[in-house]
């Protein structure tokens, strides 16, 4: 599981999602989420202690589905009383996401202020002009 899958659960169409760093960091998604497309964002850390996503979604495993592994591919809202929930969980997690959705020129703004002390950030840049149209 992760950001990309909670921002689908949420209803967005997700055109790209990249994240900058290895333990921690920072994640950008090119998405289109009620008749708008742009760019949103979120951080992510290596333990349940600084990761918002694995603070609420790896505290209690549910292994249902056809292959046996916790996750929204495997889950069965509609005969799982726990999946529905699981989903529902997921879908409002993800919603937190896509208010506010960034311009382009929003995007490059921010990631430039944070050049000064996010050693991730021209990369994020780079990633995101590559794939403005994506």
């Amino acid at each position: 599981m992760s950001y990309e899958m909670a921002l689908k659960a949420a209803g967005a169409t997700v055109h790209c999602f990249q994240e900058f760093g290895s333990y921690q960091g920072s994640w950008y998604a090119r998405v289109t989420y009620q008749g708008k497309t742009g760019w949103v964002e979120g951080s992510y850390g290596s333990c349940s202690g600084c990761d918002a996503f694995q603070a609420e979604f790896d505290s209690g495993y549910h292994y249902h589905g056809k292959s046996g592994v916790w996750g929204p591919d495997d889950w069965t809202p509609e005969t799982c009383e726990q999946c529905a929930y699981l989903q529902q969980r997921l879908a409002e997690f993800g919603k937190g996401y896509l208010d506010p959705i960034m311009t382009m020129e929003e995007v490059e703004a921010k990631l430039n202020s944070d050049m000064a002390w996010d050693y991730e950030a021209a990369e994020a840049l780079a990633y995101i002009k590559a794939h403005s149209e994506a």
